[in-house]
């Protein structure tokens, strides 16, 4: 687990986002283990976030093939 200062550290880095650094510190203020608590359950939420939009995008080109092949079976 990184130190306080490795976290600091982190945070000066150019190539990490501000949207990471503004995550890390409002995590450093916290009680480690809340923040943990509260990392973990954003990880969850933006997981099925994503699990959504990819279902939405498979049914979407499922849904377009299904009416390019009715068309093909309809015009042939």
């Amino acid at each position: 687990m990184p130190s306080d200062d490795e976290i600091r550290a982190i945070l000066h880095e150019p190539g990490i986002s501000n949207g990471m650094k503004n995550v890390l510190s409002a995590a450093i203020d916290r009680d480690p283990v809340d923040a943990v608590i509260y990392a973990e359950f954003l990880a969850i939420v933006l997981r099925h976030w994503v699990e959504v939009i990819q279902s939405e995008a498979l049914a979407a080109v499922a849904i377009r093939r299904a009416k390019w092949r009715l068309n093909s079976l309809l015009a042939g």
